[in-house]
């Protein structure tokens, strides 16, 4: 019987390589090992002249996990129709012009597709393989690089790498915060887009000093999406898509006093907490546009907070500490939605309040009023000071009655 052992060494005789085939092809046309023994006559030959009889065939090359690194061959187009040469997998590894030949070898047999480099030896003209030339947002078409946008599911919270440059973002979770490279690591021009298909809020948060349309951050609410693009020290959006079912996003700012002008990115969000230490009056100037806001007051200091437009003599309103108060912008004037309503209740329950911040003060002083320092207490404060106790003892008055006799 046949038998496949050296008689000097008793090793097994591998079999020879095949060193040339001419190869007509019609249909996309799959290449194969020699040393698989196949009886396909589509060998992965030494050197490879191939005729495409059509346009847009593929040849497709063998799997890489069956050899070893350096295995390689010579693909020449002897033919007048360009052909792609394809891993196992499909994926472009080159795009061979007529009279183009290519030295292809490989550099990884770790996978099925492996990782394959290029040599061109061209004829005439030579040009650059478009396959190798693609980049991220980029895909080889034949011999020309096309646009391309990576899809890309996310579940879970994490921080983005300058490998998601043109990455199409979906976001699949709940509530969660998909942070961004430094925008000055990444460069001007980096870009992704972002979509929230998840079942809560996603937040897209920068890191360090870099803002978002001068934002600390900014949230996308469920079916929402945009197009975000570094500027080489921070981010600006476009291509905003809103949300319908859900129409309403927060924004939250610290602030430490003097003049804010809010940018029309800001002013857009309908609720906005403040939030930090005051050390002046704090002034809020939101667009001369007609739009409803919820305001929170969370700041600390004895410091006004007060939200206006730019114009001249128009009406303000001054959102006392710790409290939240739906206002209205007409263009000109802000208003406290609350007001100019007249109604009755029954009953008013009140949280207990501090000589600081007082259950119930008046817009024009907030730091008068009363509050509850004690079950079955009530104290009168003035200016954040006491100035007197009703008990069912009677009335304490710390600093005596004036202007009277009694």
């Amino acid at each position: 019987m046949t038998t496949y052992t050296n008689p000097f060494t008793g090793q097994t005789v591998s079999p020879s390589q095949v060193g040339y085939i001419n190869l007509s092809i019609s249909t996309n046309t799959n290449l194969y090992w020699p040393v698989n023994g196949t009886a396909s006559p589509n060998v992965a030959a030494n050197i490879i002249e191939v005729t495409a009889t059509v346009g847009s065939l593929n040849l497709i090359m063998p799997a890489a996990a069956q050899v070893s690194v350096g295995q390689a061959v010579i693909i020449r187009n002897v033919g007048s129709n360009t052909f792609t040469v394809t891993n196992n997998g499909g994926a472009t590894l080159l795009s061979v012009a007529s009279g183009v030949a290519y030295y292809l070898y490989l550099t990884d047999d770790s996978t099925v597709n492996g990782a394959w480099s290029s040599v061109t030896f061209g004829a005439g003209t030579s040009s650059a393989n478009a396959a190798t030339l693609a980049g991220y947002g980029l895909t080889a078409i034949g011999s020309t690089l096309n646009q391309s946008y990576s899809v890309t599911s996310y579940y879970t919270s994490l921080t983005l790498t300058d490998t998601a440059r043109a990455q199409f973002a979906i976001w699949q979770g709940g509530a969660g915060t998909l942070t961004l490279p430094s925008a000055s690591s990444v460069g001007a021009n980096w870009f992704a887009m972002f979509r929230n298909n998840g079942n809560g809020i996603l937040n897209i948060t920068p890191v360090g000093t870099d803002t978002i349309d001068g934002n600390a951050s900014t949230q996308l609410q469920i079916t929402e999406s945009f197009v975000i693009v570094s500027n080489g020290s921070g981010w600006n959006t476009f291509g905003y898509g809103q949300a319908t079912q859900f129409a309403f996003t927060q924004l939250s700012i610290v602030v430490t006093g003097g003049t804010l002008t809010e940018t029309a990115s800001q002013a857009s969000n309908l609720i906005q907490e403040f939030t930090g230490t005051l050390t002046s009056n704090q002034i809020v100037i939101v667009p001369p546009t007609v739009q409803l806001y919820t305001v929170t007051n969370n700041t600390l200091g004895s410091f006004s907070f007060t939200v206006k437009t730019s114009a001249i003599g128009a009406a303000v309103v001054n959102v006392p500490q710790g409290t939240s108060l739906l206002l209205i912008c007409d263009g000109t004037n802000v208003y406290n939605a609350a007001s100019g309503s007249s109604s009755s209740i029954t009953s008013l329950t009140l949280g207990n309040g501090s000589l600081s911040t007082p259950s119930l003060k008046f817009t024009g002083d907030a730091n008068t009023g009363l509050y509850l320092p004690a079950s079955s207490n009530l104290s009168v404060v003035v200016a954040n000071a006491l100035a007197a106790t009703f008990s069912s003892t009677g009335l304490a008055v710390p600093n005596g009655i004036g202007g009277g006799s009694f």
